[in-house]
């Protein structure tokens, strides 16, 4: 086996693995076995410790006559929102912002539908991978592709596993996509965290499924939809992006039934100065707010302090400062 550019790792201990005939090897032994019929896919997947979410999708995905539904699935969603879909999906990979020669991560990839438009932004030079939880749908895409795209085929490695414990390297991607299934994660914001971890400081990340609009809520449009589908009633998961999501953006597309987030990966917190002196009455900063309260006093204790500090001509903070340093010996 030829090893892509950027090499699977262990999805539970970040492990370093070697390509044998069986499949992928873990230094201890542990293997990661090649699909069955699919030549240099690997099986990530621990069924046995499989999530209500995880078991629903297997359920609905993981058969041999789920290719055939889910692309009936595709034509009539896109017929009911009037949306061309080679479009559409060019949009959506056209917000990753990729440069010829980078590297993509798509997560819940089904059978790839998303992956063309991904590869005409990347170039000859760049590089694909592609996951799905569902053996069914990968095997069903590494058939397809190498039947219609042959030419394409290297460019594109495949896996079945977990989106929640993806087997990449911190920071191996210049960008990670979902779009579709993530409603059914188990967690959701950790699925989000894992393909944010993946993707370099300054990639981008780009996430969507079913959620109507909030502003559609109540009408007898949101009664139908939802009555359809009613995952179609999902709030967008906004408040569960990593605390290093910037540049964030939330929209909804197809007839406002489906939301995308979009952000680009940060380090850390956002940047800011919390020592800046407030200036009046109170004075400190945010951080001697935060991290300087004393034990609680009696309002007329407060009412005190207030009273010497305006006397003196100082902040309730720089006389509580002064006053503590003499009661307690210091400069």
């Amino acid at each position: 086996m030829i090893m892509p550019r950027i090499p699977f790792r262990c999805p539970q201990t970040g492990a370093a693995l070697t390509a044998g005939p069986e499949g992928l090897l873990r230094a201890d032994g542990r293997i990661y076995p090649w699909l069955h019929g699919c030549a240099e896919v690997p099986d990530f997947l621990s069924p046995a410790d499989a999530g209500e979410g995880q078991r629903a999708s297997l359920a609905m995905y993981d058969t041999a006559a789920a290719t055939a539904m889910y692309r009936n699935f595709l034509d009539w969603l896109f017929a009911t929102c009037q949306q061309d879909e080679a479009a559409f999906r060019r949009d959506l990979a056209a917000r990753l912002r990729l440069a010829p020669g980078q590297a993509a991560l798509v997560t819940g990839c089904g059978l790839g539908d998303d992956v063309p438009a991904i590869l005409d932004m990347l170039g000859d030079a760049g590089e694909a991978h592609a996951q799905d939880l569902s053996a069914a749908m990968v095997a069903a895409a590494d058939a397809l592709w190498r039947r219609e795209m042959p030419a394409r085929r290297g460019q594109l490695t495949l896996s079945v596993g977990d989106a929640a414990h993806l087997p990449y390297a911190d920071g191996a991607f210049d960008a990670a996509y979902h779009f579709g299934g993530i409603n059914l994660y188990d967690d959701i914001g950790s699925g989000i965290a894992e393909m944010a971890r993946v993707v370099r400081p300054g990639g981008r990340v780009v996430v969507g499924d079913e959620g109507l609009a909030p502003w559609l809520h109540g009408t007898d449009f949101a009664a139908m939809v939802i009555g359809n589908n009613p995952l179609w009633g999902r709030p967008a998961p906004i408040g569960l992006l990593p605390p290093a999501a910037r540049d964030v953006s939330l929209c909804w597309v197809l007839a406002n039934c489906f939301w995308v987030i979009e952000f680009t990966v940060g380090e850390g917190l956002p940047a800011l100065d919390p020592h800046v002196p407030h200036q009046g009455r109170r004075g400190g900063t945010m951080f001697t707010r935060h991290h300087g309260a004393l034990e609680a006093v009696t309002p007329q204790t407060r009412a005190r302090v207030s009273q010497a500090a305006a006397a003196a001509g100082l902040s309730l903070h720089d006389w509580l400062e002064q006053a503590l340093a003499e009661r307690l010996g210091e400069p």
